[in-house]
């Protein structure tokens, strides 16, 4: 009994999606930009929290990600990643459904460049 309460918990934090996860996909969307990161973020973030305001910023190496967990759980649904590069940034958006390519989100991402 004690060995199923303590592998529980485990099962269930392995079968939530990651951001991980959907970076297995190949990205739906991938732009450079001429913003650094700090600047592309800055003009991204507060666009989709207008649209899901549980968007959520956070630095990584060499840039930051922006993470959009599902309406209905924990599991991640968007995910972009905007790192350094030689003439300001490279983006790359992540996305559990495709969606089509005038949605608000990849709209907010492009239109941030």
């Amino acid at each position: 009994m004690k060995a199923l309460l303590v592998t529980l918990p485990l099962i269930l934090l392995v079968a939530c999606s990651s951001p991980g996860r959907l970076k297995e996909e190949a990205p739906a969307l991938r732009l450079e930009s001429g913003k650094s990161p700090s600047a592309y973020m800055t003009c991204l973030l507060p666009k989709w929290q207008a649209i899901r305001s549980s968007a959520t910023v956070k630095e990584i190496r060499f840039g930051y990600r922006l993470l959009v967990p599902a309406a209905s759980g924990d599991t991640a649904e968007v995910l972009l990643e905007a790192t350094a590069a030689d003439r300001g940034s490279d983006v790359l958006l992540y996305r559990r459904n495709s969606p089509s390519p005038d949605d608000a989100i990849t709209l907010a991402a492009r239109g941030c460049r």
